[in-house]
């Protein structure tokens, strides 16, 4: 058999065992940079944005894919190189976010930054016009370079939580090549409308925190008074525990299970400036008095030079 005429499958084949271990080293370099990029940002904290462990796509998957793609191009290949630049998604990242918010910000952190010497291929995104199936997504295509041999494409997806739970639901009848039960128009039809319901509940989701962000005097409410403009307090300080580090607070309890929001403004902080060395860390104890409004009890730390 000459090269001329190998099959698709052989030189998919080749094309795993000649570079697999490239795509690997690659995908975790994608991996990394999220992270780096996740990490100085409180809106994008481990428990908002979940950075998944990845995937090489089942050679199986990939030799469908690329026969039905040279098919609808009336088009052939004839070296095991041209496999990646055929099927660009051998190698796939994904990170779940908590709601489009935080995807948006890490999306805009993602796509504005220079400093790395990752390249980005292209952009799609799914999220804005879906696809006709109803899948929602952002999709950045990652160059990523070898000294070696030729750089690895990686396409690194963005979803909501809702958004992977549409895949999960979804997939299994309309994206998986090769399936014995194929979908109908109905399945179809019906796939789209979750699309639809989830998407309207990421909405809502975010109209919820704009809402909690109005609570903690991030949108119009009245500033937080600060203990300065309290005259003569007179309650003793008390110890609270640190439970939880949101994107603009950190949410605390004192001994008997009072929860309260601690601003970062009274720790020195803004959400757009933050400094992570001066976080507290859940577990840590602060002596605070509280500040009580209609919907929110407030912790503002004592002064430690007080």
């Amino acid at each position: 058999m000459t090269r001329m005429s190998a099959t698709v499958r052989e030189l998919v084949d080749e094309a795993y065992d000649r570079r697999e271990s490239t795509w690997r080293a690659a995908l975790e370099t994608v991996n990394d940079w999220v992270e780096s990029v996740r990490t100085p940002s409180p809106l994008l904290s481990g428990d908002r944005v979940r950075v998944v462990e990845g995937r090489i796509k089942d050679r199986m998957r990939t030799g469908e894919k690329l026969r039905r793609k040279l098919a609808d191009s009336n088009d052939e290949i004839h070296e095991s190189v041209e496999v990646e630049n055929q099927v660009i998604d051998v190698v796939g990242a994904r990170v779940v976010c908590r709601t489009e918010r935080e995807q948006t910000a890490l999306w805009d952190l993602l796509t504005e930054g220079d400093d790395t010497n990752l390249s980005i291929a292209e952009v799609r995104d799914y999220s804005a016009t879906p696809k006709p199936s109803g899948y929602r997504g952002r999709h950045l295509i990652v160059e990523v370079p070898f000294e070696a041999e030729p750089s690895v494409l990686v396409e690194l997806q963005l979803r909501t939580i809702l958004q992977d739970a549409w895949c999960v639901l979804a997939e299994e009848h309309l994206f998986k090549p090769g399936q014995a039960l194929k979908s109908d128009p109905q399945q179809e039809r019906l796939s789209v409308i979750l699309s639809e319901l989830l998407a309207q509940a990421d909405s809502v989701a975010g109209y919820i925190a704009d809402d909690v962000g109005a609570y903690l005097g991030l949108g119009n409410a009245a500033p937080l008074r600060s203990f300065a403009e309290v005259e003569e307090p007179t309650d003793p300080a008390i110890e609270v525990t640190i439970r939880e580090l949101n994107h603009s607070y950190v949410l605390a309890a004192d001994e008997v299970g009072r929860h309260g929001i601690i601003r970062l403004e009274t720790l020195g902080l803004t959400p757009d400036n933050p400094e992570r060395s001066a976080f507290p860390h859940p577990g840590d104890k602060l002596q605070v008095r509280m500040d009580e409004s209609n919907t929110t009890r407030y912790f503002i730390p004592v002064s430690r030079e007080g």
